[in-house]
């Protein structure tokens, strides 16, 4: 993110078999999203994955992390990765895909809507 050197987060996995569902808050002093989201996943053998549905929508104005809500949901997040021996650490990637913008207002244009690492830890 834009200001910040990670993004704190609390995930809370209401079902649990090979697929899971649950909400996620984030830390927003970290760069974290506004409101609780949603998480759908799954797990086979220690690969897991899963997608981050966020109810706010916001962009960056600046390069100190500042940012102003849109009208817009927010785009949805991408994670994968593998779950420890112990079953109680993950880690992995995320990303955005990739979003179509307009290039002058008129010229669509795909691009990359961000990408990094994660890691959480069962409490």
């Amino acid at each position: 993110m834009v200001g910040f050197d990670h993004t704190n987060y609390t995930i809370i996995v209401d079902t649990f078999d090979n697929k899971f569902e649950g909400t996620v808050t984030d830390d927003i002093s970290t760069g974290g999203m506004e409101g609780t989201g949603k998480i759908i996943g799954s797990l086979k053998g220690t690969s897991i994955s899963f997608k981050k549905f966020m109810p706010v929508g916001d962009r960056f104005i600046d390069w100190e992390g500042n940012r102003e809500k849109t009208n817009k949901k927010h785009s949805t997040l991408y994670y994968s990765g593998t779950l420890s021996a112990n079953g109680k650490e993950a880690s992995g990637s995320w990303t955005f895909g990739y979003k179509l913008g307009f290039l002058f207002g008129i010229i669509p244009l795909p691009y990359h809507g961000g990408k990094g690492i994660w890691s959480m830890q069962k409490v």
